[in-house]
């Protein structure tokens, strides 16, 4: 039936109006990808691979070329395999046919053979640079997606100003950009975490079809990029649970049009939901390796599952066995999860002490205070003090609270206690809320905004001032960085990626060889810095050098991470605290000039 003329104007008015906001829309996501892109292009090319980067994307590349996944299983392998897709364009010498290295690998508990093919493939047989420039913007890709995600559910929220200024302070953090360049499962996690809350959200309001595919796929992504997906079920349990106590319904059907307000018919539909989540996902173990059980074709040779099987005395042991014997996962699925439940206590250093097991309490509350910048801080503080006191919607501010501390309690009892990136995935869900506290704000006009606008202009400072060494960031409480290392090292300021700065320095300064302590799996080498490795490095072979050995070639440098983290009060590093610095590289390398007293 033809429309009437009014129905007729009625829709050529809305038509503008749709076409400027679609519009405008795409122009803000358009300068949010291309600001993000560049910024995090041009301080990742100043920066050396990260400590896990080459055995990461030398496992992703060996899933794809071989479909064997012994190198790395710790780390399910979608964020490896998606890293090194654009690796398969390249014609890339791989190691892994002639070297014995490869079979060593099931020899070893630990992944030294995977690390040193790693290294032999990226830094010797091919060209670092370019595998690793093409493999990052794979990750950034996934940054820019996030990142759209937190400007579509601020903005859903609370409103396009609100998106605006979350999208805004995301863009900026120089943790989110620190993470975006790096060939690792904590942003990709962040990811999908978020993405897939945001649709489940939506799925408890609307059941439609569309609401819950995008759940349990964003979810099943989840669980095959990082083994810390329990505590999404976790955060949706506690979600649900107020949705099914709340007074507002549920709807499902075309549309979602159809209401359900019974605690127990919405119960019913949400526990379905989470059946649907959890067998997409089981789905997509099993697809992402291949629908195999064996690790390594043929089925001939496994991984030593015995290594990492929990003690006999305890209640887990047993169901390991039984999953395992009766093939319910992959191999190298129940292999990862149970590596990652014996190392899930490491050491750990914060505040200037060390921890074998144990961890601190404390740890990522005082990490989240100094890493996080302080403008982005006071807007949260604000933010909050907005939800207690009823000025932003308490039922939508819930779902953005729930899922960041819900996982940072979380984070908190695990005490593993490595750095920042393990608390990564409450960022994105405090930006959307903070962005919410800046819509608010903006309604009052006068001094609020230009007190709004001065806290722009600061989080813009904090991420241009530290540019490019944004892993290395810490805020004002502390100092900056130049006091990080009394507080955190590891990856929260030292993770092996200032290779190429130190090269500069020493380019700058006519220093042809140097003794080096590293922290880090990139070769020295490479990069065309001559160096003698002394006790504590992470590469290279060294026998103790004499003082004077290092006092006649004049230089040494230390990583910030083995410097002060060492609790060896007779090793040279613990003797090196006391002289002064000749240089600071990036933060993260501490050169000493030993001929001077």
């Amino acid at each position: 039936m033809d429309q009437s003329p009014d129905c007729r104007i009625a829709e050529a008015a809305k038509k503008p109006g749709r076409d400027c906001f679609l519009l405008s829309t795409g122009m803000i996501l358009g300068c949010f990808a291309l600001a993000f892109s560049l910024i995090s292009i041009l301080s990742l090319v100043q920066k050396s691979p990260t400590v896990d980067e080459p055995i990461h994307l030398f496992a992703g590349y060996s899933y794809l070329k071989w479909g064997d996944f012994r190198a790395n299983p710790e780390h399910p392998p979608l964020v490896k395999l998606w890293a090194a897709l654009p690796l398969l364009a390249f014609d890339v010498k791989d190691p892994v046919p002639s070297s014995p290295l490869w079979d060593m690998i099931l020899e070893s508990e630990r992944p030294l053979p995977s690390r040193d093919l790693a290294a032999q493939m990226l830094f010797v047989d091919n060209d670092d640079e370019t595998l690793f420039f093409v493999a990052k913007l794979q990750m950034i890709a996934l940054g820019i997606l996030l990142g759209i995600f937190v400007y579509v559910w601020s903005k859903e929220l609370f409103g396009v100003v609100a998106g605006v200024a979350a999208l805004f302070l995301f863009a900026l953090d120089p943790n989110i950009l620190a993470h975006s360049q790096i060939v690792h499962t904590d942003l990709a996690f962040t990811a999908f975490f978020f993405i897939g809350t945001y649709f489940f959200w939506r799925a408890l309001g609307r059941l439609t079809w569309a609401n819950v595919l995008f759940t349990c796929v964003f979810f099943a992504l989840a669980v095959i990029t990082k083994y810390s997906y329990p505590a999404i079920f976790i955060v949706w349990a506690v979600l649900g649970s107020i949705k099914i106590f709340s007074s507002e319904p549920c709807r499902y059907g075309v549309g979602g049009s159809t209401p359900v307000s019974g605690r127990w018919k919405k119960a019913l539909l949400i526990s379905a939901l989470g059946a649907s989540a959890a067998v997409t996902a089981y789905l997509f173990i099993w697809a992402v390796y291949g629908f195999r059980f064996d690790a390594i074709p043929g089925g001939s040779s496994h991984l030593p599952i015995d290594w990492v099987l929990p003690p006999e005395s305890s209640p887990l042991r047993p169901l390991a066995r039984f999953i395992s014997d009766h093939r319910l996962f992959p191999e190298a699925w129940i292999y990862g999860q149970l590596y990652v439940l014996k190392y899930l206590k490491r050491d750990a250093y914060f505040l200037g002490q060390f921890s074998a097991t144990e961890g601190f309490w404390s740890y990522f509350p005082v990490a989240f205070a100094v890493k996080t910048p302080l403008p982005t801080l006071m807007i949260l503080i604000v933010g909050l003090n907005m939800f207690l006191r009823g000025r932003l919607n308490r039922t939508r501010a819930l779902f953005l609270l729930v899922p960041a501390v819900v996982y940072f309690s979380l984070a908190v009892a695990s005490r593993a206690n490595i750095g920042l990136r393990y608390i990564l995935p409450v960022y994105p869900f405090l930006f959307v809320l903070a962005g919410g506290a800046v819509a608010e704000l903006w309604k009052h006009g006068g001094w609020i905004r230009k007190g709004v606008a001065l806290l722009a202009v600061w989080s813009l400072w904090s991420c241009l001032s530290i540019y490019p060494s944004y892993l290395a960031f810490f805020n004002e409480l502390v100092g900056g960085p130049e006091n990080g290392h009394r507080i955190l090292l590891d990856s929260n300021l030292d993770w092996g990626q200032d290779l190429k700065a130190l090269k500069r320095w020493m380019d700058a300064n006519g220093v042809k060889k140097i003794w080096l302590a590293y922290f880090g799996a990139a070769y020295p080498e490479y990069y065309g810095i001559d160096s003698n490795t002394v006790e504590g490095s992470w590469i290279g072979n060294y026998d103790p050098p004499a003082l004077r050995e290092i006092q006649a070639s004049r230089y040494i440098a230390v990583s910030a991470h083995l410097l002060y983290g060492t609790s060896k009060e007779n090793s040279l590093l613990w003797v090196l605290r006391s002289r002064q610095p000749a240089a600071i590289i990036g933060h993260s390398i501490v050169v000493f000039n030993m001929a001077e007293r």
